[in-house]
């Protein structure tokens, strides 16, 4: 009888223990998503920065002193090969988010 209530008294320990750990591990994933959440939108931000930064320079350069009013082709067409591939890219990580449950513009 003493062996059983032994063996029942280490496997509620372990249970405790394990219980103890995995809450202790789930604890420190959170802060880590959390943390490489806020990462994720420091960046975003400064990504976004820097396409309007890009596109206005595009928008702003070519003839000094005349106000010409471009629309979106035009602007499109002026840009380059690569510039056209990060704003596809970036693009699609906007319809990404927005797949995911990112807030609606409608």
């Amino acid at each position: 009888m003493a062996d059983i209530t032994e063996i029942m008294k280490k496997a509620f320990l372990a249970g405790v223990g394990a219980a103890a750990e995995g809450t202790e591990r789930a604890d420190q994933l959170m802060k880590d998503m959390i943390r490489k959440g806020e990462l994720t939108v420091e960046q975003g931000k400064a990504l976004n920065q820097e396409l309007k930064h890009n596109l206005d320079e595009k928008l702003h350069s070519g003839k000094a002193g005349k106000e010409e009013k471009k629309d979106v082709s035009s602007i499109l067409s002026s840009l380059s090969r690569e510039d056209l591939k990060e704003l596809k890219r970036k693009l699609a990580e906007v319809d990404l988010d927005d797949d995911a449950g990112g807030d609606d513009i409608d």
